[in-house]
């Protein structure tokens, strides 16, 4: 178990990266606004650094999505329908785009998948390993991967949803760039139908620092 306790330590220092990195909320910009937008906003800035107009942006956003809910709901007597839950998402997606700019909403975006897309890795390696009895090392280097590729995954089709094609080209590079690093570190392939086989011996001193 030595190895998820690493995965989780790994896991807890990016998360803290992440938390020194993005910017608290400025407190004076907003203080016009309401608890509830306040704390809405700190959601999205926990993540990645905003400026002081950048954040008044933000909650004003907020307030306009919050009014429009209220709208919608008591026009569905008082139920949020597919349709509103729908509307809502694409109001904040659009809010965020606006306001931040396309590094900054990478940030975010990986801030928010960010445990998602490690559970995801280790559930991954962990599969492998059992299933073809993988060294701890080998484990290791799955883990990354898929991590990295169902991180980077999310983010692209949030930023590139406007065209899926390109998207999922971006991804398939992504994808085919992970999995030859696993081959490349551990002597391993990981086939696109998640079967793996050895393609050479494993060589510690053969390994490169991330």
């Amino acid at each position: 178990m030595l190895k998820h306790f690493i995965a989780i330590i790994g896991a807890l220092l990016l998360s803290a990266a992440v938390s020194i990195y993005a910017q608290t909320l400025d407190a004076d910009a907003l203080k016009s606004f309401s608890p509830s937008t306040i704390r809405e906003a700190f959601e999205i800035c926990r993540y990645v650094k905003l400026t002081a107009q950048q954040q008044i942006k933000l909650a004003e956003a907020i307030d306009a999505e919050n009014a429009e809910f209220v709208r919608l709901v008591a026009a569905d007597n008082g139920i949020m329908s597919v349709k509103t839950r729908n509307r809502m998402r694409k109001l904040r997606d659009s809010a965020l785009a606006t306001i931040l700019d396309h590094e900054q909403l990478a940030q975010y975006y990986r801030g928010v998948y960010d445990a998602e897309a490690n559970a995801e890795g280790i559930s991954i390696a962990d599969r492998l390993q059992k299933k073809y009895d993988l060294t701890d090392q080998n484990w290791k280097f799955i883990r990354i991967a898929f991590y990295k590729i169902g991180l980077e995954s999310r983010v692209i089709r949030k930023l590139m949803a406007d065209t899926p094609k390109k998207a999922e080209a971006a991804i398939a590079r992504l994808r085919e760039e992970q999995l030859k690093s696993i081959e490349e570190k551990g002597g391993i392939r990981v086939n696109p139908d998640m079967t793996v086989v050895y393609v050479r011996e494993f060589k510690a001193d053969a390994l490169r620092k991330e």
